[in-house]
């Protein structure tokens, strides 16, 4: 049965790509915003939702740790996507003339060094990496450039101006195949649970300490605001290993006395290595 993947931003973006190289040959379908992906799924307009979690270089995507937080979704599996960002421009366009860069908040993030050496540009965050070349590409301007991948150029018809500008040569972004099923697809080997800790002495230390005696292998964890809640924390941590539901319902039932939320993200297969 085809499958049909809901994926932030349009054509040419690094998630439609991690798209189609996670599901080949099936349908994907580009949605304006993070949430609409998301929600594509929850109304069944969509199979899947494939979203951004984390960079190697400029960290968790809290957008989508935050609509997992909101929403009835399962991670189901994962894909990584070696991302190359290039500076863009129209055909005809110098580096020199450039008075405009837009990228999404990340892209400019991962290229900080290279931005750093530009002088008399204005450095400006959009929706999406493929939407800031789109735009570029409609609007016509040669002072205009954006940040995004070598697809996005071609399907605009812009040119590189400036190739493989991110600040780490080895970028790579991580993202989450969510589901409204709780089925991985395949074997799982991986677990990412969210949690927040009781407002007590100790309280993190007793969650962590549960984790261990579960036998748990936790090889990720990390604090993070609530985009929602001035000052306070959420924590997300992945596990690998054995992967069974009873194995993880003791481990869970074990630390939950400490915490005042903890949920279990999905249980999945864990991607190797980036595409």
């Amino acid at each position: 049965m085809p499958y049909v993947i809901a994926y932030p931003g349009t054509a040419g973006s690094f998630s439609h790509g991690a798209a189609q190289q996670a599901f080949p040959g099936e349908t994907c379908v580009a949605y304006e915003t993070f949430p609409e992906a998301a929600k594509a799924v929850v109304e069944g307009q969509a199979d899947y939702a494939l979203l951004p979690v984390e960079n190697s270089f400029a960290g968790a995507v809290l957008p989508t740790y935050s609509l997992l937080e909101k929403l009835p979704l399962q991670i189901v599996g994962e894909t990584m996507k070696a991302v190359r960002h290039h500076l863009l421009g129209l055909p005809g366009a110098k580096l020199e003339d450039i008075r405009h860069i837009a990228s999404h908040p990340q892209a400019i993030a991962q290229c900080d060094a290279f931005l750093q050496t530009l002088r008399d540009v204005q450095i400006v965050p959009s929706a999406n990496t493929a939407i800031s070349a789109r735009e570029v590409a409609a609007v016509g301007d040669v002072t205009r450039a954006a940040i995004a991948s070598m697809e996005a150029a071609k399907e605009y018809g812009l040119v590189p101006l400036v190739e493989n500008i991110q600040t780490s040569a080895a970028n790579t972004t991580r993202f989450f195949i969510l589901s409204m099923s709780a089925i991985p697809l395949a074997e799982p080997s991986k677990a990412t649970v969210t949690f927040r800790v009781n407002n007590e002495v100790g309280a993190l230390v007793k969650v962590l300490s549960s984790f261990a005696d579960s036998g748990l292998n936790m090889t990720r964890i990390e604090s993070r605001p609530l985009p929602d809640t001035p000052f306070q924390y959420f924590f997300s941590a992945d596990f690998e290993g054995a992967m069974d539901a009873a194995h993880l319902s003791r481990a869970m039932a074990a630390a939950r006395p400490y915490t005042c939320a903890l949920r279990l993200l999905g249980v999945y297969p864990k991607a190797e290595k980036p595409l």
